[in-house]
């Protein structure tokens, strides 16, 4: 006999081999080296034969040797498997792994090798199995355990995931804050040329508009219907010129906030009074006595005239602004919520730049200075608004502001 190779073991000597040493002594004969290395290899080995129908498809196969590393990797013992079929030895395994017979079938009417991975779900474990033809109707499969390969891939595939997952959140997150920087660059250039341009552009203007009161002095009895209409209309427009000055320079310069103590309710109590609110536009307080805050009440009663402003243009017929206030954390939230036209997503995008307006007669700032206050105070304002439905602002400020030490004097932020 051949080094390695099986003899054919027929009924009559495994008649006469009663043991699994004679079994072995059947099929190793004499060759010591091989039979030494069934029992002491570490993987574990069966040898088996495959049982067909009378259409020679395979549907059960007959253990007739495993060695003892095949006891330790299974957990089965050898007593419970050699000499009986699969499905005798292992119950289910026939409705569980159908595809275990195909393979082992065909290994063993082919005499093709086929190597494979399976997770072998009544034993629980997986198993990396090789499966080789010895002889015709016969199967030899190697095999050894890799459930714990398994679960340390499996470990590391979710580490890996996590980690993706990590990279891209801070990815995204450095990308957010790349975006904030430009864009606040951007607008520190934006006002930092406010500034310029609205200097140079007061002077010109001061002379126009003397120049414009000379001559109505002057000619003012003998002008025509037309030309006084004229005049009204450049006045109109150095005024309106004027305005956009004033935001310009505003919102050029840095802002400094004078704190006092207030509430929620105490502030827009006095707003209500300020602001003239047509007969078709219901509001609706739903602000709070409590927390006490410390704001600049001057410069944040401003942000909610401009958004309760808005609120009544987006109603031009008939609607309802509720605004609340409640306390999270350590921070005061207002909500401005109409029910009015509502905005686009572009025009949300954009909302709080410089210079944008959706008015006829706006300037683009009202939003943008609004923004700027309520930053000063450490906070934040956001929108969300549905077309046709309404929009909503919500104002989040710290209810106590930071003191923080400038140059020889203290500011608040």
């Amino acid at each position: 006999m051949q080094s390695g190779s099986f003899v054919e073991v027929d009924s009559e000597k495994q008649a006469n081999c009663s043991g699994e040493c004679k079994i072995q002594q059947c099929i190793f004969g004499e060759d010591l080296p091989c039979k030494a290395l069934f029992e002491n290899m570490f993987n574990g080995f069966a040898y088996c034969k495959i049982i067909t129908d009378e259409k020679n498809e395979p549907v059960d196969f007959k253990y007739i040797m495993v060695n003892d590393s095949f006891e330790r990797l299974t957990g089965l013992k050898k007593a419970d498997v050699v000499g009986k079929t699969v499905t005798e030895a292992i119950k289910g395994i026939k409705e569980v792994h159908p595809e275990l017979l195909d393979i082992y079938g065909r290994v063993a009417l082919t005499g093709k090798k086929e190597q494979f991975e399976v997770y072998f779900k009544p034993l629980d474990i997986w198993l990396l199995i090789s499966a080789y033809c010895p002889k015709k109707g016969y199967f030899s499969v190697v095999f050894d355990n890799i459930t714990e390969q398994k679960q340390v891939e499996e470990k590391l595939e979710e580490y890996s995931r996590g980690l993706e997952y990590t990279v891209a959140a801070r990815t995204r997150e450095l990308s957010e804050v790349n975006d904030r920087l430009v864009k606040a660059e951007r607008f520190a250039a934006i006002g930092e040329l406010a500034g310029m341009v609205g200097h140079d552009l007061r002077n010109p203007l001061t002379a126009i508009k003397n120049a414009v009161y000379y001559v109505d002095r002057k000619q003012g009895v003998s002008m025509d219907a037309k030309t006084k209409e004229m005049f009204k209309v450049i006045n109109s427009s150095i005024n309106h010129a004027n305005k956009i000055i004033d935001n310009l320079l505003e919102y050029s310069k840095e802002i400094s906030l004078e704190i006092e103590e207030a509430t929620p309710k105490s502030l827009l109590d006095y707003i209500l009074l300020m602001v003239q609110i047509p007969d078709h536009i219901k509001i609706r307080d739903r602000t709070q006595d409590q927390p006490t805050i410390w704001v600049d009440s001057n410069k944040m009663e401003r942000v909610f005239i401009n958004l309760i402003k808005n609120a009544i243009d987006a109603m031009p017929e008939k609607g309802t602004l509720e605004v609340r206030s409640r306390q999270i954390g350590e921070n005061i939230e207002f909500t401005f919520t109409d029910t009015g036209i509502g905005m686009s997503e572009q025009t949300k995008s954009k909302l709080f730049m410089p210079l944008f307006t959706t008015k006829a007669q706006g300037m683009g700032f009202g939003l943008a200075i609004c923004k700027r206050i309520v930053e000063a105070h450490g906070g934040k304002i956001s929108v969300e608004s549905t077309l046709g439905k309404g929009t909503t602002f919500a104002v989040t400020i710290p209810v106590e502001q930071k003191l923080k030490v400038k140059g020889n004097g203290y500011n608040f932020s």
